[in-house]
């Protein structure tokens, strides 16, 4: 509350007021005896004016009133009722004042009011947690006042809001509002306190600065100078004494302490609350800082794992040595390439000499793990060790005691060094490259053997030319008349040599696949019977012949050619046993091919095939002898008048009708021909 300083100007008022009443008192004889004063007030406005708990009239104002009687000599009589009675009464003159009265223009008509000793503040009053904030913020809402008091009149003087609920008492407002009902109340400050604290409201509070302020003052009737006068000339000596102080702060310095700590506790929230606002940043940052190392730890192990994991199922064997030699992973392939167990290589560090040999880790330590090793031979194998960039090796080796046959190996070499560029170890990748080894065989037979095909063509057609022509004339030469037998003979002889000329080139072409007839549909079942029956028909007592038909399926080819490659196979079985006796065998099986590599230059094939499978228990043959098996003119019987085109017919012919030949031998342990045919459906 601000405290009054128009007190100071009481005097001259008070001076001047003395002086008229002087001039207008009776003379004479003396005063006549001073009457009590009628004193009104409003029995229910805490803490300027209420009845207390021993039913006297107690507040401020009532202190205030009662200091300034002292202070004049006025004997005062003080009621405080119901304020409209009150009102009513000084207007119709039963009462000779009132203790507080705010001041208004209307008001300024009926009463005359002494100098104000307060100033009043009214105060929004929200529920917690109400958005209203400030007086701009009521416009629209419901907004409860106490009926014809100065802040009705405020409101209807101002387009805040169309929603305004008036009530009889300040009670009524605070008790709406905390139930729930309307949005805010516009009531005396200080009184609504005191009812919020004396009801027990705890969800109600005030908001923003004061809405509007109205003087506080004592009033009396128009014309009621010399009252008027005194209380004036008390409120002027009141203040000089210093008890107006006294009664101010009795009364409102709770109010002024609880705002000034409300002012502290503002002052506080705009220090802590930076305070606290960087603290709380401070410990965000540590707490997002912890976590993302965290994170990042945990990125790391997850990344290291997972290097790991990638490195372990690599489908190339993959080891890693560190700065000193030793073996820090050896991945599974590596296992199933060596059958050396990771226990066993980790943490092995192979002889520095035998690195040394092999420019490689994983070779050394081969060498030292496996018992049928055989160094000479191993280096003496080796194809290669390059050096195409800079510090990093290549190597292609055979290792003879690897697996049954010897295994072909690549492998690559490559250091990795630190962010300093310094050396810590080097990586190590081996593949396997004995299946490509042996495609490589396949595909450069299968090219020799398709530019032979060709060259035997070409010479074949150009032999047939010159067959012609010498069939020509020795037709013609026989038809001259009158010669000797023993020219008839010669001639005759040539004839019979153009013939088998003849079935020469024929199977040159076949072999070429020059003379393939258009292929049909070819049921092999029965071709096989037929021809086993043949060849049974000439094979030794000591060779047994089995057939073993799983299959009826049906092939593009020629029944006459289907039934030359069957002869050809098992006659050269039969041949090979001739000597020991044995057993031929012969098979027909459906299988079904996925991504079959190396057939016939046609890159990967699948579907369904027939398989035909011609097996002998005889002689067997070296493996320089199988690579040259399909050549033209390449016998193994030269002494017993093999011409060496057998088996390039066959060739020839399942060749052409799009099927796959291949051979399977070791010496002393006969020889497997497998025969694929694509299958047609019915």
């Amino acid at each position: 509350m601000m405290r009054l300083t128009l007190l100071k100007i009481a005097t001259a008022l008070w001076i001047l007021t003395t002086a008229v009443t002087s001039a207008v008192a009776s003379p004479g004889d003396g005063t006549p005896p001073q009457a009590v004063v009628r004193i009104g007030g409003n029995n229910d406005f805490s803490p300027y004016e209420f009845i207390n708990g021993d039913g006297v009239p107690d507040g401020y104002n009532i202190d205030l009133i009662k200091a300034v009687g002292r202070l004049t000599g006025l004997s005062m009589d003080i009621k405080l009722e119901r304020w409209a009675d009150v009102r009513q009464a000084l207007e119709d003159g039963r009462i000779d004042a009132l203790t507080g009265v705010m001041y208004s223009p209307q008001r300024d008509l009926v009463f005359d009011f002494a100098l104000p000793h307060v100033v009043v503040s009214y105060a929004l009053f929200v529920r917690e947690g109400s958005r209203i904030a400030l007086p701009k913020d009521i416009r629209g809402r419901e907004v409860v006042v106490v009926k014809d008091v100065y802040a009705h009149d405020w409101l209807r003087r101002n387009d805040f809001t169309d929603q305004v609920i008036t009530v009889d008492y300040p009670e009524e407002a605070l008790r709406m509002l905390s139930e729930g009902r309307h949005d805010c109340a516009v009531l005396i400050r200080l009184h609504g306190l005191d009812l919020i604290r004396q009801q027990g409201i705890t969800n109600i509070k005030t908001v923003g600065p004061p809405v509007l302020t109205q003087k506080m003052s004592f009033a009396v009737r128009t014309g009621n100078a010399d009252l008027l006068a005194q209380l004036n000339e008390g409120l002027y000596l009141l203040q000089r004494s210093g008890a107006y102080d006294d009664i101010y702060r009795r009364w409102f310095s709770v109010y002024e302490e609880r705002a000034a700590h409300r002012r502290m506790l503002t002052a506080a929230k705009w220090i802590l609350f930076p305070l606290l606002i960087l603290l709380a940043a401070a410990a965000l940052w540590i707490w997002s800082l912890n976590r993302s190392v965290a994170r990042q730890t945990e990125a790391l192990h997850s990344n290291r794992q997972k290097l790991a994991q990638i490195l372990e199922h690599l489908p190339i064997a993959t080891l890693v040595v560190d700065d000193q030699g030793q073996i820090t992973h050896w991945n599974q392939e590596c296992v199933h390439l060596t059958g050396i167990p990771a226990s066993e290589a980790i943490g092995g560090k192979p002889a520095p000499a035998a690195t040394e040999i092999y420019f490689s880790t994983f070779l050394a330590l081969l060498t030292e793990k496996c018992e049928r090793h055989d160094p000479a031979a191993s280096i003496s194998n080796r194809a290669h060790v390059c050096n195409p960039l800079e510090g990093i090796f290549e190597s292609e080796v055979l290792i003879p005691w690897l697996g049954t046959d010897g295994k072909w190996l690549y492998g690559t070499i490559t250091p990795f060094e630190d962010e300093q560029g310094r050396r810590i170890g080097s990586i190590e990748a081996w593949q396997d490259l004995t299946d490509r080894k042996a495609l490589e065989r396949q595909l450069t037979q299968a090219q020799k053997m398709e530019a032979m095909g060709t060259l035997a063509g070409s010479v074949a057609h150009d032999f047939a030319s010159y067959l012609q022509a010498i069939g020509g004339y020795t037709s013609t030469a026989q038809l001259e008349p009158n010669l000797s037998a023993n020219v008839k003979s010669s001639l005759r002889g040539i004839q019979d040599t153009i013939v088998k000329a003849r079935e020469l080139i024929r199977q040159i072409m076949l072999f070429s696949r020059q003379d393939l007839v258009a292929p049909m549909p070819v049921d092999i079942a029965p071709i096989i019977e037929r021809s086993l029956q043949i060849v049974g028909a000439t094979a030794a007592e000591n060779i047994v012949i089995e057939s073993d038909i799983r299959s009826r399926a049906r092939i593009m080819s020629d029944e006459t050619q289907v039934s030359q490659v069957l002869l050809n196979l098992c006659t050269n079985a039969v041949q090979a046993m001739t000597s020991n006796g044995g057993r031929l065998t012969v098979r027909v099986e459906d299988v079904e091919l996925q991504d079959e590599r190396g057939f016939n230059g046609r890159g990967r094939v699948s579907g369904p095939f027939l398989k035909l499978t011609v097996a002998d228990t005889g002689c067997g043959m070296a493996p320089d002898q199988m690579e040259k098996i399909f050549e033209p003119f390449y016998t193994l019987r030269q002494d017993t008048g093999g011409t060496g085109m057998g088996l390039a017919i066959v060739h020839g012919i399942v060749r052409g009708y799009g099927g796959k030949i291949t051979v399977h031998s070791q010496e002393g342990k006969g020889a497997v021909f497998e025969v694929l045919w694509p299958i047609v459906s019915a």
